[in-house]
């Protein structure tokens, strides 16, 4: 049996995961650092471009934000925005692009709404951020009031912070910088997968196979895994996961940059949008969808009994569930939505109740159901409350993290990052020269 042993573990190579690697390795004195990835890539789930909707968020078109929460969130996505800046053109061009941005109000209530929040605190919080009428949103996305009924009011909020990422190509240059620039202190293996971890006094032992890795401090950043991880080392804290799952509709492109809609607060679904693709410059997608799951990780059907023990199966579970499904709102999205995965049923509900609202003119043959492609974001139940967490879901033990959910998605990985490795510096008597990380990764 091989053992081996470092001073910090991190389980998991998407985002969240590698922007810890990249700061602990870059701005701590952290001798042994080790990534740990199952699969034979960074990103090949929820960070991987297909999987997700490849926006930076700060905060300025997302109407179920606070502005508390908008403050923070601009913040994160100016890190990410930070590091992007510093690196070669080409690869930069590769994972970052710039393009248009606002969120769309459609009738007298979301006009009214997006108007209020403007006037309150979005405008001095974004000075960026106009406000456009019908005539304005029809110059720059002519197809979202062509074929409009006449009298719909419409009216929009553009932002100057629109960016679509390739959140998996960021993994990987975090990842390359941590390693490349560690002066041998970061190591990363892939195609390990950790089998169970255990404390051992103040060290976790986890193992993959035969061998067993041995380590002062570990990170889980294994998304609803993460959860798996906790429950197995008794930090239950009453948590459990509800797999939410997104699918996405393909048009040809119809879109010149991203339109989101306004969204209702205190729902912790995403409304749909329609967003260019990175990858592909002729199409817009549609999406995400919202469907309930019984899987960890999405199409992967050897996740489904490690789901279910992420749930206890008690009264307080059955309570959670009851308490959150009865929400009328929340019942009403999943219903819709359930319906949208249906062979031609689902794709002519989802032009009329979601494409249609933002692109009236796209047509049923226009729609292409996109195969394979969709993530998992987990939503958390807190048990006691007998509801959902909103926003992001972390435990945080001695000598361990467990990051469950981010908040708003990838665009926090680096303020996520900083985070945690104040709490592992601290917890391991070590060094974290946060100037230097203001100084390269610091607001603009």
């Amino acid at each position: 049996m091989l053992t081996h042993e470092y001073d910090v573990i991190i389980v998991g190579g998407g985002v969240t995961g590698t922007s810890l690697l990249y700061v602990l390795s870059r701005y701590t004195d952290i001798r042994k650092i080790l990534l740990v990835e199952k699969y034979d890539d960074f990103a090949l789930l929820n960070s991987n471009s297909s999987n997700n909707s490849q926006t930076l968020h700060f905060g300025d078109i997302e109407t179920n934000y606070s502005e508390e929460h908008a403050k923070k969130t601009k913040k994160a996505a100016e890190r990410l925005l930070r590091y992007t800046e510093a690196l070669p053109k080409a690869v930069k061009e590769e994972m970052i692009r710039g393009c248009q941005k606002m969120v769309l109000a459609v009738g007298e209530d979301e006009v009214e709404l997006i108007d209020k929040m403007y006037s309150k605190w979005l405008k001095e919080l974004f000075p960026g951020l106009i406000r456009i009428d019908s005539e304005g949103v029809g110059k720059i996305e002519p197809n979202v009031v062509k074929g409009r009924k006449t009298g719909d009011k419409l009216a929009a909020l553009l932002s100057d912070k629109g960016y679509m990422v390739d959140f998996g190509k960021l993994a990987t240059s975090f990842a390359n910088g941590a390693v490349g620039g560690s002066n041998g202190r970061a190591d990363v293996l892939k195609g390990v997968k950790i089998d169970s971890v255990e404390r051992r006094g103040e060290l976790y032992v986890l193992w993959s196979g035969n061998e067993s890795y041995k380590t002062r401090f570990v990170v889980f950043a294994t998304g609803a895994y993460s959860l798996f991880f906790a429950k197995s080392l008794g930090y239950d804290r009453n948590l459990s996961v509800l797999s939410i799952g997104g699918n996405f509709y393909y048009t040809p492109k119809v879109l010149n940059g991203k339109v989101y809609r306004v969204q209702i607060g205190g729902i912790p679904f995403a409304a749909v949008h329609g967003d260019p693709d990175i990858t592909n410059p002729n199409i817009t997608r549609f999406g995400p969808t919202v469907t309930v799951g019984i899987q960890l990780e999405r199409r992967h059907s050897d996740t489904i009994l490690d789901y279910l023990r992420t749930f206890d199966f008690d009264i307080k579970t059955l309570e959670s569930l009851w308490n959150i499904f009865s929400d009328k709102d929340i019942r009403r999205i999943l219903g819709r939505n359930a319906i949208y995965d249906i062979p031609f049923f689902g794709k002519h509900s989802f032009l009329k109740n979601e494409a249609a609202k933002i692109v009236p003119s796209i047509k049923h043959g226009d729609l292409k159901f996109a195969n394979g492609v969709g993530g998992i974001r987990p939503q958390i139940i807190d048990e006691d409350k007998k509801s959902l967490i909103l926003g992001a879901g972390k435990i945080v033990e001695d000598g361990a993290i467990f990051n469950i959910t981010p908040s708003p998605g990838a665009s926090s990985c680096l303020e996520s990052a900083l985070e945690d490795a104040i709490t592992i510096t601290k917890q391991l008597g070590a060094e974290f020269r946060k100037d230097d990380f203001e100084n390269g990764l610091g607001l603009i």
